[in-house]
């Protein structure tokens, strides 16, 4: 069972709650995607406990973290995550990111180059980015939001299990706890990284690693560009694991495992 601690940063008046399983480790920082909460990484996160500090916030707008307020931007998330790292004394911090969290984790080794010791990417949104324009979720958000806030825990846990009879048991209520707790307004914004990636990978300067998905958001060719224009003397990977869609580490966990930690390992080396 995973142990850990929680509690509450302030970080440009804004409350950011956190979990973390401490110890004197090296630090992993856990970046959850949209809708979801920093306890939806809690299969990764045993994986890392005993080599790793792991802290796993939950982003503004989502569960017991401060709700977004009308000067909120993607960037905001990535300011956090670097003053919740200065909060907690935290030196080169790997920092990881499924969707939405890991374009946080670009924003972050953009904008603070010196902060990530890493970055690995879980099916970021590029092929989205690419698309031109803010993205229209495939259902109205507000639509989606109504029906979620009418449904029971339970009722969300066994759509869960139907709708992904591949996904362990241990993510299903953290997954369905989620969606029940992000702030209504998350999609009056563009939650989605409105930079190019194409700008962005050539501007950063940590070991990274990118993992898609064999029917996910990037494709082969994204990640064989992304190699391309990488610049970095510092290593760039990129993996892509069968049988699995955008929820990568839930449908396809033991292959997600492997590339994960095949790449701390060589980045330690």
């Amino acid at each position: 069972m995973l142990k850990y601690t929680e509690a509450d940063v302030i970080i440009d008046g804004v409350k950011i709650h956190y979990y973390r399983t401490g110890g004197a480790k090296p630090p992993v920082i856990l970046l959850h995607g949209a809708t979801d909460n920093g306890l939806c990484w809690r299969t990764t996160a045993e994986m890392l406990a005993e080599k790793y500090d792991v802290v796993m916030p939950d982003a503004q707008g989502h569960d017991l973290s401060d709700r977004l307020d009308k000067d909120f931007s993607f960037q905001n998330h990535a300011d956090q995550v670097a003053g919740l790292a200065k909060q907690l004394g935290l030196k080169k911090p790997i920092i990881m990111g499924h969707s939405m969290g890991a374009g946080t984790a670009v924003n972050v080794a953009v904008s603070c180059p010196d902060l990530p010791g890493a970055i690995i990417l879980e099916d970021p949104a590029w092929l989205i980015q690419d698309s031109g324009g803010p993205v229209k979720p495939p259902v109205d958000p507000r639509e989606y939001l109504t029906s979620l806030s009418k449904k029971t825990l339970e009722e969300l846990m066994a759509e869960c299990r139907a709708a992904n009879p591949g996904w362990a048991d241990a993510e299903i209520r953290p997954w369905a706890e989620s969606k029940l707790q992000f702030d209504p307004g998350l999609f009056d914004f563009m939650v989605i990284n409105p930079g190019s990636y194409k700008e962005q990978v050539p501007k950063i300067r940590c070991p990274a690693l990118l993992i898609i998905a064999e029917s996910g958001l990037v494709s082969r060719a994204t990640a064989e560009e992304a190699a391309r224009i990488w610049k970095s003397k510092k290593p760039f990977r990129w993996v892509q694991i069968t049988g699995a869609g955008h929820n990568i580490r839930r449908e396809n966990f033991p292959a997600y495992r492997e590339a994960v930690l095949k790449f701390l390992k060589d980045i330690s080396a």
